[in-house]
């Protein structure tokens, strides 16, 4: 991937016919605007932290399902013994 060169755009931008200073304020925009891109690599980092964190939700939940149910079991056990 190249990196954009402001220089290079307003150069570009000139010999287009662009005002020099039309053509520095539109490569100042395109140039502040690439910061707000998202890459790839930050795209799977941001995504592998999410998907940990539900990983974790979801075995917080489960713990607490399988907890909850073997009390309901032990309570029915003890109501069924005695009997």
């Amino acid at each position: 991937m190249n990196a954009y060169n402001p220089l290079d755009a307003t150069k570009s931008m000139e010999a287009a016919g662009l005002d020099r200073r039309q053509a520095e304020a539109i490569a100042r925009v395109i140039g502040d605007s690439k910061n707000d891109l998202v890459t790839g690599d930050t795209l799977e980092l941001k995504l592998e932290a999410a998907l940990s964190r539900q990983l974790v939700r979801f075995g917080a939940l489960m713990t607490g399902l399988i907890a909850a149910a073997t009390a309901i079991v032990s309570v029915v056990n003890g109501l069924l013994s005695t009997k």
